[in-house]
């Protein structure tokens, strides 16, 4: 399989998971959020933003623990 598909087929994988949709809200949210601080000279908001960064990180890894069972499960089927 070439590394292309390879590569969307993971990504449409991915946002079947409800929670790296949510990661990905998340990320924008805190992006937005440093934008509009910085580009109106405020340090608090833009701060502010980064304390949501623990939830992108925790819903990231939920997910992939989510991955490794459906590729258990998936060998386990094979064999």
């Amino acid at each position: 399989m070439p590394p292309v598909d390879s590569m969307v087929r993971r990504v449409t994988e991915s946002l079947r998971q409800p929670t790296y949709l949510a990661a990905v809200a998340a990320v924008l949210v805190a992006v937005a959020s440093v934008t509009y601080g910085l580009a109106n000279d405020d340090l608090l908001t833009a701060l502010g933003a980064l304390l949501i960064v623990p939830s992108i990180v925790l819903l990231y890894r939920i997910g992939s623990q989510g991955d490794v069972e459906v590729d258990a499960e998936r060998r386990r089927q094979a064999n």
